[in-house]
């Protein structure tokens, strides 16, 4: 959050609309916790204030595949988990090839300082301060956090808005629609 906001300033942004989407999630809360008159607006989008045990097993398992050089495994593992099981089948060989052939770890490190800082993370205690206009974005079908994150993220921001995507998955800004509508929406 501290690099973001020390981007914003050599960019000379004094404030803006910020939307985080899993772990930039996890980022994105600590930048308005931390840095609140950076953000004039907030989205949160398939994140969680704190790891459920489906999300710790998600990212455990990701971890070992790491470790171990798997990253084939790794990579449609994390395609299974990340769309719907519908549109995982859909685009099954697709993913096969692109990810599993043709995608490369260029750092095998930074999957391990990544997946550690997901399973670390705890912003429970800040979120009270969250004063901004705030959107979080869940998926029903979110098969990597898991959809109860984002019921608890809006319940512990003041003044809210939640919306939960049916037919979506943790990839949810690239399966629905309604995903883009509903942030163009609410950054109107």
């Amino acid at each position: 959050a501290a690099d973001v906001a020390e981007a914003m300033k050599t960019l000379n942004l004094d404030a803006a609309y910020v939307m985080g989407i899993s772990q930039g999630g996890m980022i994105a809360q600590w930048l308005v916790a931390d840095f609140p008159e950076k953000v004039q607006k907030i989205i949160l989008a398939v994140t969680t204030a704190k790891p459920s045990q489906l999300a710790r097993e998600r990212i455990e398992h990701w971890q070992q595949l790491s470790q171990s050089g798997n990253f084939k495994h790794l990579m449609l593992d994390i395609a299974q988990h990340s769309y719907t099981q519908k549109s995982y089948q859909k685009w099954r060989l697709l993913y096969n090839i692109i990810m599993g052939r043709l995608g490369r770890i260029k750092d095998g490190k930074r999957i391990t300082i990544q997946s550690q800082s997901c399973l670390e993370h705890n912003s429970r205690e800040v979120l009270k301060e969250i004063q901004c206009p705030t959107f979080v974005l869940g998926a029903l079908e979110d098969d990597v956090i898991g959809v109860d994150g984002s019921k608890e993220l809006a319940k512990a921001i003041s003044g809210c808005q939640l919306l939960i995507l049916k037919h979506s998955g943790h990839a949810l800004y690239e399966e629905n629609k309604a995903f883009q509508e509903a942030v163009c929406g609410f950054l109107n």
